[in-house]
């Protein structure tokens, strides 16, 4: 019976990749700005940058002539050894991007949490396919194992930029994607160039080809004033009106969505239905509230609103 090398293989892979992520001094400077509370999603973008590269090199260096079995990366060898690495990146993607979101919310007075995106199943899948294919040559294998690597590493923020910006622009966050180009970029990505609104952006404003290395954020346009700390934020009549059938749409939500939208809908009927004298001490007492009071207080708020109506 054959030995099984993927166990080492994994193991090598991993022992490499942590290794060169510790060694990096980028990654060491977003962490610190993290920790600092200045990150952007610029950073979260880098740090996906960063984190693909140093698994490409982490995979070539342990997926080689000398390791693999016939010098030949097959597809069970591949399938067990890619795929997991990948879904680490991803993982730890998420992870930074959300402590980021998390940061910028806590700025604005967003009070949401990061939604976590899809991992990409179908497409590394695509990628696994393509390097194992028949007769490719071991030197076009580990091709598939350099730029792609970093090319799906940073789509994987993409996707979290996605997520999140399709989310909050539903509850009534009116959201602007922003793609900016990164050095001496092609004609493409030069055109691609723009801030838009969620609704609006180009259908290809996530796309990447080889090399690129354009960053896509988001930003919620919500400016209203914290009558006390003069914080400010923006609710419209038709934000404030999009969050209310959010809200109430109970059954489609879960605990934590529910409890979320009860927020924004509670503070909201605070500040457009209270006089100023009273807006300040209801807004105090907003704040000491739990999450699940303030949904207590929206639900006893729409029974009395139905039963006037």
């Amino acid at each position: 019976m054959a030995t099984d090398v993927v166990p080492v293989l994994n193991e090598n892979i991993q022992t490499s990749f942590k290794s060169n992520v510790m060694r990096d001094r980028r990654i060491a400077q977003i962490s610190k700005r993290i920790r600092d509370g200045t990150a952007t999603f610029v950073d979260a973008h880098d740090y996906a940058e960063r984190l693909g590269e140093n698994l490409s090199k982490a995979l070539v260096e342990n997926l080689n002539a000398d390791t693999l079995p016939d010098g030949r990366l097959y597809y069970n060898i591949a399938k067990r050894t890619v795929t997991p690495a990948l879904e680490n990146n991803y993982n730890l993607t998420n992870e930074v991007a959300a402590d980021i979101q998390k940061l910028i919310d806590t700025q604005t007075g967003i009070g949401l949490n990061a939604v976590k995106a899809d991992f990409p199943a179908e497409r590394i899948q695509g990628l696994i396919d393509k390097m194992t294919a028949d007769e490719i040559t071991l030197d076009d294998a580990l091709a598939w194992l350099l730029e792609p690597i970093v090319n799906n590493s940073e789509a994987f923020f993409d996707d979290f930029i996605d997520s999140n910006a399709k989310f909050r622009n539903d509850v009534g966050l009116k959201a602007t994607i922003t793609r900016k180009v990164a050095g001496n970029c092609c004609d493409w990505c030069a055109q691609m160039a723009g801030s838009y609104d969620y609704d609006k952006a180009p259908p290809d404003i996530y796309r990447r080809h080889q090399f690129c290395r354009c960053t896509v954020t988001y930003q919620c346009g919500r400016k209203s004033q914290n009558v006390w700390t003069k914080r400010k934020w923006e609710s419209s009549p038709e934000e404030i009106s999009k969050r209310k059938e959010f809200g109430l749409s109970q059954k489609e939500q879960t605990a934590v969505e529910r409890i979320e939208s009860a927020n924004a809908i509670y503070r909201d009927k605070i500040i457009s239905t209270m006089e100023q004298k009273d807006r300040r001490k209801n807004l105090r007492a907003y704040e000491k509230m739990s999450a699940q009071e303030r949904l207590a207080r929206l639900k006893e708020y729409e029974e009395k609103r139905t039963m006037r109506g």
